[in-house]
C-alpha cells in the first residue's frame, strides 16, 4: 500500500476512474484511486449508458458534448473497447409545447456548435421502422446520441490512467479521513494510511457516507430506477442498421436498441427513495425488488409510438439505486468547510458527464480552478439549510417531473418555503408571489386584487406580465420598495484590511470612511469570479455585497486567501436588505429619519450609518441598480419587519408600491446593468464584460493582475451589447442566439421588457468584429427568428442622471 499520494481518489465508479485518467493526463503520476469492491460497483455497473448533448445550461453541454466525443480517444489509449455506439438519435414531441420546448433547446446548441435538426416523418421511419409517427407533432435529430457499455467504459479510463502511472486499488475500503496540520489528508483503510495532499469523494451511493468521515453533511439521497430489456424484436433484426435512441421527455421514457431487442428506461411517475438514513456498506452489484407497475404510464406512451413493444417478450429488468442532489445536478469543487477536499457526487448521468467531471476537477486541483464556469454544479450552491426534508422533497419532484417543460421564470415549489426573512408575512398579506433564493423566499411580483397570486407558466408572456410592468411604471414616477435580503454581505475589519482588500479585489478600494465603489474579483487567470459593492464604513472596517447565490464560492476564496491581521465576517443570514428607489426615494427616507440625506449631505456613491425608525441600526448606501435614485438598507434581521411597515406608511402617500425581483430585472435591463450568473461569470474577462472601467489599472499587485493585463492588451474575442428585438409575444430569457445575416455571431445572456422605453430587450455577448450599432440582426426565441438592433449604450437615461440627482 503507498503511503503517500498527491491525490488519493475514493471510488471506482464511472466518475472516480474519470478524474483518475484526467489528472494522470496532466502529468500528476502519483494518483492513486481507491475502491471498497469492484470498479463500478453501486450505480454505474447498471446504467443505461446513454449518450446524449441537448442539456443546459450552455457549459453542461460542453462538458457532456466532451465526455462523448472522448470516448473514441480513451479506446485508442487504453487499447480497450468501449462499447460506444454513435447512433444519432430522436426527440420526438407529441404537443406544440414540446415542440417549442425542442426548438428551444436545439437554438441554444448553436452556441457549442451542436447541429440538431428537424426531419420528416418519413426520415424518422426510415431510421427507426419501429416508430408510429401517427401522434407525433414533430421529431428532433441529435446527431451526436448514441450509448456506451457502463462497465467496458470505466475499465477503460481505468487503464488509460494506469498506463500514464495512476494507481488503483480495489477491495480497499476508506475506513477515517483526518485531516493534517500541513493542509492534506490522513486516507486510512485496512490496508494502512496514506498521506493525500488532496482528497476527492467520488463515493457516489456511498458519498454521503465517505463526507461524514470528513465531517460534512451532502445533500443527497439516492432512489430507484427502472429499466427493461426486450427479448429480440423482428423488426429490429430485420433492420441494416442500429436502431437511433428514441426518447420522448413529455413522456418520461428513453430507449435504444441492446442486442436485437430494445432498452427501454423510465422516470416512473412516483419516486422511491432508497436508504434514506444511510447505502448499506455490503451493497455492490446488487439490483432492487422490481415492480413495473410504476412504469405503466410511460410504457403506455412508448407502446404508442413503437408499436412493437406490445408484442415483445421481456428478458431482463433492472431496477438499482442512483443517487441525487436536490436540483438533480451533481456536486463538485472544493468543499467550503473543508481544506483540499474536494467532491464529485450524485453524478446522476456518469456515462455522460464523466469525463468532462474529471476534466474540471483535474483542472481545479492542479490549475487552481477550472477552464469553464461550473458554478452551476458547484457543491458551494447548497449551504447547511439543504437539509433532509429539503433534499427528500426536490430529489421526489424532480425526478417525478423530468418531463416538466423548462418555462421561462419556472419556479419549484417543492420543500418551501424553507427560510424566509421577517417581513415576509407582511409581503405575502400584500400579494407577494415568492420565487426561491439560495434558500430564502424572495417576492417576484405583487399580484393586484384582480390577479391570481401565483405564477401561470408558459412560453408567452405569462400572467404578472401587466402587473410587474406597473410596478416598472411606479419605480420611475415615484418610487418602489424590494427586498434585497438575499444578497450577500460580508465586513472585513482589522489593520490589515484595506492592504487585504487591495490584493484580493481588482477594483478601486475607497480611501476614505463613507465611500462606495464597485469592484470584480478576479482568479489567478484575470477571469471574473465576484462582482462586487465596496463600502468603507470606517478607518478598520469595510462592507462587501455580492451576489447572494454565491456565498458559498465566496467564503471559500475568502478563507482560501485570508492573511493575519483581517477579519471576515458573513453577515448574509443575520442582515437583512431593503432597497427603496424611484425619484420620490429621498423624500420618503428623509420621513423616517433625522438624519440628512440630501444629495449633498449623502451623495451617489455613498455609505452612511444611519438611525431609522423602527431601526436603530442601519447601514445605508445611496447606489443604484434600477437606474433611479436609489439607497439600499441593510440591518440586523430583527429591524427588517418594522422597518418595511415603516417606509410603506412614509410612502403612503409618495406613490410607493412594493416592487419584486421581476421588475428589478426590467429596470436593471433597460439600464443595462449586469447580473451575476446571467451576464457576468467566470467564463468572462473583463475586457469582455466592459467591466474594465472598474479595474485599477493605477495600482498593481491584485490577484489576477498579470493575467488580467495580458487580456487587455490581447482585447476582447465577444462584446456586451444591448438589443432591441421585435419580440412578438415572448421576451428573450438567456441563451437565445443571435444571427446576422443568417450567420450565427452570439447569445442572449438575458433579457426582459423594458416598460418604461416600450420594446423588447435583450443583454448579450456578440462577436468583437461584428458589433456596431444598427439592424440587421435577428434573435431566435421560441424558434422563431425575431429582428433586433444593437444600442450603443443603455436604453434608458444613458448619461445616467437620474440616478445621481
Amino acid at each position: 500500500m503507498d503511503t503517500h499520494a498527491r491525490v488519493v481518489v475514493i471510488g471506482g465508479g464511472i466518475t472516480g476512474c474519470a478524474i483518475l485518467y484526467h489528472l494522470a493526463k496532466k502529468g500528476w503520476k502519483d494518483v492513486v484511486l481507491l475502491e471498497r469492491s469492484e470498479l463500478t460497483s453501486g450505480s454505474t455497473w447498471h446504467a443505461a449508458g446513454n449518450l446524449f448533448s441537448l442539456t443546459r445550461p450552455s457549459n453542461a453541454q460542453r462538458l457532456q458534448v466532451y465526455t462523448i466525443n472522448l470516448y473514441p480517444e480513451i479506446e485508442r489509449e487504453s487499447g480497450q473497447a468501449v462499447g460506444y455506439h454513435p447512433t444519432g438519435g430522436m426527440h420526438l414531441a407529441a404537443s406544440n409545447d414540446e415542440v417549442t420546448t425542442l426548438a428551444i433547446a436545439r437554438a441554444r446548441a448553436r452556441r457549442n456548435g451542436v447541429e440538431a435538426e428537424w426531419i420528416t416523418f418519413e426520415e424518422a421511419k426510415d431510421r427507426a421502422p419501429v416508430l408510429d409517427t401517427k401522434n407525433l407533432k414533430a421529431v428532433l435529430w441529435e446527431p451526436i446520441k448514441g450509448h456506451v457499455d457502463p462497465s467496458s467504459a470505466t475499465n477503460a479510463f481505468a487503464a488509460a490512467a494506469r498506463k500514464l502511472g495512476a494507481k488503483i486499488h480495489r477491495h480497499t475500503p476508506v475506513t477515517a479521513t483526518t485531516p493534517r496540520a500541513d493542509g492534506g489528508w490522513d486516507v486510512e483503510t485496512p490496508d494502512g494510511t496514506i498521506h493525500a495532499e488532496f482528497v476527492v469523494n467520488a463515493a457516489g451511493l456511498w458519498a454521503r457516507e465517505v463526507g461524514a468521515l470528513a465531517g460534512i453533511k451532502l445533500p443527497l439521497l439516492p432512489v430507484e430506477h427502472h429499466y427493461l430489456v426486450t427479448e429480440a424484436i423482428p423488426e429490429i433484426e430485420a433492420m441494416d442498421h442500429e436502431l437511433p435512441t428514441i426518447g420522448e421527455s413529455e413522456a418520461g421514457y428513453y430507449s435504444r436498441q441492446e442486442g436485437k431487442g430494445i432498452l427501454l428506461g423510465a422516470y416512473e411517475s412516483t419516486c422511491h427513495h432508497w436508504a434514506f438514513d444511510g447505502t448499506p456498506l455490503d451493497f455492490g452489484h446488487e439490483l432492487l425488488p422490481n415492480d413495473l407497475a410504476r412504469m405503466d404510464r410511460n410504457f403506455e406512451v412508448a407502446m404508442d409510438r413503437m408499436p412493437c413493444l406490445g408484442e415483445a417478450g421481456i428478458k431482463r429488468v433492472i431496477n438499482g439505486p442512483m443517487i441525487f442532489s436536490p436540483d438533480l445536478g451533481p456536486l463538485l469543487g472544493p468543499h467550503p468547510e473543508l481544506k483540499n477536499y474536494f467532491c464529485a457526487c450524485g453524478v446522476m448521468s456518469g456515462l455522460n458527464q464523466g469525463a468532462g467531471i474529471g476534466k474540471v476537477i483535474s483542472e481545479w486541483i492542479v490549475d487552481g480552478e477550472p477552464e469553464m464556469d461550473v458554478n452551476f454544479w458547484d457543491v458551494a450552491r447548497f449551504g447547511r439549510w439543504a437539509g433532509k426534508r429539503f433534499t427528500f422533497e426536490r430529489t421526489k419532484y424532480y425526478y417525478e417531473n423530468r418531463q416538466e417543460r423548462p418555462y421561462p421564470h419556472l419556479e419549484c415549489a417543492a420543500g418551501r418555503p424553507l427560510r424566509t426573512f421577517p417581513a415576509y408575512a407582511a409581503q405575502k398579506a400584500r400579494g407577494a408571489v415568492f420565487g426561491f433564493n439560495n434558500g430564502w423566499e424572495q417576492p417576484l411580483w405583487f399580484a393586484r386584487p384582480s390577479d391570481e397570486q401565483r405564477d401561470i407558466f408558459g412560453y408567452s408572456r405569462q400572467n404578472w406580465w401587466k402587473t410587474v410592468g406597473e410596478e416598472c411604471k411606479a419605480v420611475r414616477r415615484a418610487a418602489g420598495l424590494f427586498e434585497i435580503s438575499t444578497f450577500a454581505k460580508y465586513r472585513i475589519s482589522g489593520d490589515a484590511a484595506c492592504g487585504w482588500l487591495r490584493w484580493l479585489l481588482a477594483g478601486r478600494i475607497p480611501k476614505r470612511p463613507g465611500a462606495v465603489a464597485l469592484s470584480p474579483m478576479l482568479s489567478e487567470k484575470g477571469r471574473l469570479i465576484g462582482d462586487l459593492t465596496v463600502s468603507k464604513l470606517d478607518d478598520g472596517s469595510y462592507l462587501l455585497l455580492g451576489a447572494g447565490t454565491m456565498q458559498g464560492q465566496h467564503m471559500r476564496w475568502f478563507d482560501a486567501h485570508k492573511t493575519p491581521g483581517i477579519s471576515v465576517e458573513n453577515l448574509s443570514d443575520g442582515w437583512s436588505g431593503l432597497m427603496l428607489a424611484g425619484p420620490n426615494a429621498r423624500q420618503i427616507l428623509a420621513g423616517i429619519t433625522h438624519s440628512d440625506v440630501s444629495n449633498d449631505a449623502f451623495p451617489f456613491l455613498s455609505v452612511r450609518r444611519v438611525e431609522l425608525e423602527a431601526a436603530t441600526d442601519a447601514i445605508v448606501l445611496r447606489v443604484s441598480f434600477s437606474g433611479e435614485l436609489g439607497y439600499e438598507i441593510y440591518t440586523p434581521a430583527m429591524y427588517q419587519a418594522g422597518l418595511y411597515d415603516a417606509l410603506l406608511r412614509a410612502g403612503a402617500g409618495l406613490g410607493l408600491v412594493p416592487a419584486g425581483s421581476r421588475a428589478l430585472a426590467s429596470l436593471r435591463v433597460e439600464k443595462a446593468f449586469k447580473s451575476w450568473g446571467l451576464d457576468l461569470a467566470p467564463d468572462y474577462t473583463v475586457m469582455e464584460t466592459g467591466m474594465e472601467r472598474f479595474v485599477d489599472w493605477k495600482r498593481s499587485g491584485f490577484i489576477g493582475e498579470e493575467a488580467a493585463r495580458r487580456h487587455r492588451s490581447q482585447g476582447a474575442a465577444e462584446r456586451f451589447v444591448t438589443l432591441s428585438v421585435d419580440a412578438g409575444d415572448a421576451d428573450c430569457t438567456g441563451g437565445e442566439p443571435v444571427f446576422r445575416d443568417d450567420v450565427y455571431v452570439g447569445y442572449v445572456t438575458s433579457g426582459a421588457y423594458g416598460y418604461t422605453t416600450n420594446e423588447s430587450l435583450a443583454l448579450g455577448y456578440l462577436k468583437s468584429q461584428i458589433v456596431d450599432s444598427g439592424a440587421g440582426f435577428e434573435v431566435e426565441i421560441n424558434g422563431k427568428r425575431r429582428a433586433a438592433s444593437v444600442s450603443d449604450g443603455p436604453r434608458y437615461d444613458p448619461q445616467g442622471l437620474r440616478m445621481r440627482a
